[in-house]
C-alpha cells in the first residue's frame, strides 16, 4: 500500500535521523509554526506502519497541553490519510492500535505510574523544556531505540543542551521559513514580532535561545506543600479561544499569595468551560459561590457561567496599577502549574531601543491577566472601609 504524505523538510530530517542507527538523541529547536509538531506527528505514524509490534510513546507535562496540541494534529493527519479507525482508538487509555499491532500512547509527566511503567521503543517529548531532569531520566531509561524531543528556545540553560553534547544526538533546527505550507499572513504576523521584542524574535522566529531583561515579574518563587491556612480565596478568569482561558486561583494569606492553575485550554466554549468549571471546582473543594472576577470582554461567557450557578464579577483590568499591585506581594505558584511557570518567563515589557514602555507585551498574558484580575481585586477590596476608600501614608 503506497502512502503520499505531503510534507517539509523537517519530516525529512526527522525520517533521515529515525533510520541513522549511529543516533540516539533527536533534538527539535526551532520557532513557532516551524512544523517541527506537525512533521513528528508524520514521522511517528511513518514509523508506526512500517514497523509491526512497536510502542511509541508521546509525552508533555501536562495532559490537556497534549490534548490540545499533539494529539489534535496527530489523529487529524491520520482522518486526512484516510488510515484512522475508530475501532483502533482508545480513547479511555489513550492509545491507538494500527493493524501491524504497533501503538502509539499519549500520557502526561504527572502520571507517575506511566512514566516508570512498561518499556517502549520511541519516545517523543514534546515541549521538552518543560520536562525537569529526572523526568527524562525515567523516560531515557525505558525507551529501546530513540528519543526524539522538540521545543523552543525560550530557557537559556536546560538540560536539553547537555544531551546535544552527547555523541549520539543531533539537532534539527528549524523556523517558520521551513514551512513552505505556511500563508503569507501568519508570516507577516511571525516576522512583525520583531518590530514588538527582539527577544521574542530570536525565540519564536528564529528559534534561537535569548535571554530577557525586560521580564515584568521576577520575585515569584515555587510553592509543592499543602498551605497551613490562607485568609481568602480568589479566582481571577480570563477568556480565550485560540489563545487558553485560563483559571487561576489566588489564595491570599496577609501579604503573600498563593496562585494555582486551574485551567489553561485552548479552544473552549462556554458549555465546554462550564463542564471543566464544574470538575475542577468538584475535585478542589471549592463551593459555586466562591467568588471568580473574570475579563468583562466576554458578557456572554460571563452570563453562561452565571446562569449555571457561578459567582463571577467583572474585573478592573487596569493593566499598569494591577501589575504594580501584584508586585507588592509575595507571590508564589504550584510547581505543578506548568503553564503559568512558562508565562512568568516570558511575560514581558514591550521596549523601544533600550528603553521600556509601560505596557506589556500581548502574549504569554492568559494566566498574567487572570492573577492581576484577582490580586488587583483583593488589593483594592483591603483599601476599602465601610464603603470608602483610603490610602495609608
Amino acid at each position: 500500500m503506497r502512502l503520499d504524505i505531503k510534507h517539509t523538510g523537517v519530516f525529512s530530517k526527522n525520517h533521515k535521523a529515525l533510520t541513522d542507527k549511529s543516533l540516539r538523541f533527536v533534538v527539535n529547536q526551532g520557532g513557532t509554526r516551524s512544523s517541527k509538531t506537525y512533521s513528528l506527528c508524520q514521522m511517528v505514524i511513518v514509523y508506526c506502519l512500517t514497523n509491526p509490534n512497536k510502542t511509541v510513546s508521546i509525552v508533555r507535562k501536562s495532559f490537556p497541553a497534549l490534548r490540545g496540541s499533539v494529539m489534535r494534529d496527530f489523529f487529524e493527519i491520520m482522518k486526512d490519510l484516510e488510515i484512522y479507525k475508530e475501532s483502533s482508538h482508545n480513547k479511555t487509555e489513550n492509545i491507538y492500535t494500527f493493524e501491524n499491532g504497533s501503538q502509539v500512547e499519549f500520557f502526561s509527566l504527572d502520571d507517575s505510574q506511566k512514566v516508570r511503567g512498561r518499556k517502549r521503543h520511541l519516545l517523543w517529548a514534546n515541549e521538552a523544556n518543560e520536562l525537569d531532569f529526572e523526568d527524562f531520566n525515567q523516560l531515557n531509561f525505558r525507551t529501546v531505540e530513540k528519543c526524539f524531543f522538540d521545543f523552543n528556545p525560550s530557557d537559556t540553560e536546560h538540560w536539553l543542551y547537555s544531551v546535544l553534547d552527547k555523541p549520539d544526538a543531533t539537532l534539527i533546527h528549524s523556523t517558520y521559513r521551513d514551512n513552505t505550507f505556511l500563508p503569507d499572513s501568519l508570516v507577516k504576523e511571525i516576522e512583525a514580532l520583531i518590530e514588538i521584542d527582539q527577544d521574542y524574535y530570536n525565540i519564536y522566529a528564529l528559534g534561537l535561545p535569548s535571554k530577557s531583561t525586560h521580564t515584568i515579574y521576577k520575585h515569584q518563587k515555587p510553592y509543592a506543600e499543602e498551605l497551613p491556612r490562607y485568609d481568602e480565596v480568589i479566582l481571577g478568569l480570563d477568556f480565550g479561544f485560540q489563545h487558553p482561558t485560563a483559571l487561576i486561583m489566588c489564595q491570599f494569606r496577609e501579604d503573600i499569595c498563593y496562585t494555582r492553575e486551574l485551567i489553561y485550554e485552548s479552544h473552549l466554549t462556554s458549555e465546554d468551560l462550564v463542564e471543566k468549571m464544574n470538575k475542577v471546582f468538584a475535585q478542589n473543594g471549592i463551593k459555586k459561590s466562591q467568588k471568580i472576577v473574570a475579563d468583562y470582554a466576554r458578557p456572554e461567557m460571563i452570563e453562561d457561567l452565571i446562569r449555571n450557578g457561578f459567582n463571577v464579577i467583572n474585573a478592573d483590568k487596569s493593566v499598569k496599577d494591577g501589575i504594580d499591585s501584584v508586585k507588592t506581594y509575595k507571590l508564589f505558584y504550584h510547581h505543578e502549574s506548568h503553564n503559568m511557570a512558562k508565562e512568568f518567563r516570558n511575560y514581558k515589557w514591550k521596549s523601544k531601543g533600550d528603553k521600556l514602555e509601560d505596557e506589556p507585551v500581548k502574549l504569554w498574558d492568559d494566566a498574567m491577566d487572570a492573577i492581576r484580575y484577582a490580586i488587583y481585586h483583593h488589593k483594592k477590596s483591603a483599601r476599602s472601609y465601610g464603603g470608602w476608600d483610603f490610602t495609608s501614608f
